[in-house]
């Protein structure tokens, strides 16, 4: 068996809310990248019928252009779909000198699902459209 080959596949899709607003900061090279929080529900019914649900909340990382984006238009709340790869983070835990790690998402794409916050924003009813008069036949130029 060791010469099976896996293919090595890092992708990741996952839609949710966010549970924080987003942060955005620049590292001291001045590349901007942004942490924000995602919620995503699972709902289900166990075998007794009763209905549950399971909440996973995962770290997403953005980069360059994409975490200006999700820095300046998205908020708390907001529905987002995300695009990228799985990557996980270490470090030392200052307090305990423990080795600690994180698995995050290292986003390519963030889409809000909603139109721009419009859930948040008060319902506009559309204006009535005008009743337009028929053309009269013998106006037809053909």
């Amino acid at each position: 068996m060791s010469d099976l080959r896996v293919p090595d596949l890092n992708r990741v899709l996952i839609a949710g809310r966010l549970t924080r607003d987003p942060e955005l900061k620049a590292t001291a090279s001045g590349r901007k990248y942004c942490r924000v929080g995602l919620a995503n529900v699972r709902y289900y019914r166990t075998r007794d019928g009763e209905k549950k649900e399971d909440t996973t909340y995962v770290d997403i990382l953005a980069w360059g252009n994409q975490a200006e984006v999700v820095g300046e238009r998205l908020r708390k709340g907001r529905p987002v779909l995300v695009e990228g790869s799985l990557r996980t983070t270490e470090w030392e835990d200052p307090k305990t000198k423990e080795k600690r790690t994180k698995l995050e998402i290292n986003a390519q794409r963030v889409t809000a699902l909603d139109w721009d916050g419009a859930q948040h924003k008060q319902e506009e009813k559309p204006r009535p459209r005008p009743i337009e008069e028929p053309i009269p036949e013998d106006d037809i130029p053909f």
